[in-house]
């Protein structure tokens, strides 16, 4: 260099070129995460349909298991008011598929929710809770329908449930068919929630 003005413009050749290559390093980032952002919404968006089928089946599933619970009730009554010459069957059975929530975790543990709107995630993360809640309780009646029919697994036959022991099952199994109209009513309000993020 030969004086302050090679210098400076030297200096200014540097900076010049770094400026260039820190744009177009933040210029790749930007698409990187772009990319990373539609891979994520596509894959929720494919699952939450999914869920929204299955839910329609699980509700197929909930409504006949309702009108089973209704039948047993009514044979445990009959039980009841007349146990020495019961004669009838009762049937504690319930299908059930669980919701998938992997695309949402994946999502999230490769940090592509970092860069999508504060009120996107927020939407999800409150459809995936709901989700959570209604598996939640679905997995829970299911284990209380297994055990409401300890009564009879007690004695080797019928006739010999003590009174109280049936009036036990029938509260029981009365309380699985509230159980089960509560889970109905919660699985509209997803069913709501699905149509309305789907929409968007």
């Amino acid at each position: 260099m030969h004086g302050i003005r090679d210098f400076l413009l030297h200096i200014l050749t540097i900076t010049i070129g770094l400026l260039i290559a820190l744009s177009l390093e933040a210029g790749v980032e930007y698409m990187h995460h772009r990319h990373i952002v539609a891979e994520a919404r596509e894959n929720i968006r494919h699952e939450i349909e999914l869920n929204h089928d299955q839910l329609a089946k699980n509700t197929k599933a909930i409504h006949e298991d309702a009108d089973r619970i209704e039948a047993n009730l009514e044979t445990i009554r009959r039980l009841r008011d007349h146990p020495k010459d019961f004669h009838g069957h009762l049937e504690f059975t319930m299908s059930w598929s669980s919701f998938n929530d992997s695309a949402w975790r994946s999502s999230r543990d490769m940090g592509a929710l970092a860069y999508m709107p504060y009120a996107e995630v927020q939407g999800y993360a409150d459809l995936y809770a709901q989700q959570e809640i209604v598996n939640r309780e679905a997995v829970s009646l299911f284990t209380r329908q297994s055990l409401a029919v300890t009564p009879m697994m007690m004695e080797k036959d019928v006739q010999s449930i003590p009174p109280a022991e049936t009036q036990i099952m029938l509260r029981d199994t009365a309380g699985i068919s509230l159980s089960l109209t509560i889970l109905s009513q919660m699985m509209q309000n997803l069913d709501g929630s699905y149509t309305e993020t789907l929409k968007k």
